[in-house]
């Protein structure tokens, strides 16, 4: 019902694929890779991890488990800012709006 390219993002940095494990992941997913269809998975990639940090900041507020749901959030905001700050971020902004 949503977007694919959000669980296509989510397995790949779940995963920790590279930039070339990603090409092979579209290919896959596409039979070809163009850079627009790239450049949505690097970006949702992102969000992916946006999701995660704010399901681990409103378990802090609800969750009755023991579990360390600032450590969980921090790591996910941690990795969204490291891929979201790279040289090539508004590259691909760019890339994708051309979908």
């Amino acid at each position: 019902m949503g977007d694919p390219f959000f669980d296509l993002g989510n397995f790949s940095v779940n995963h920790e694929l590279s930039p070339e494990e990603d090409t092979w992941l579209i290919e896959a997913y596409d039979g070809e890779v163009r850079a627009p269809r790239l450049a949505r998975l690097a970006l949702m990639r992102v969000v992916s991890d946006f999701r995660e940090a704010l399901w681990g900041v409103l378990q802090q507020a609800i969750s009755t488990l023991d579990v360390d749901f600032v450590a969980y959030a921090n790591e996910h905001f941690e990795r969204l800012l490291r891929n979201a700050s790279g040289p090539d971020f508004e590259l691909r902004l760019s890339e994708a709006a051309s979908d």
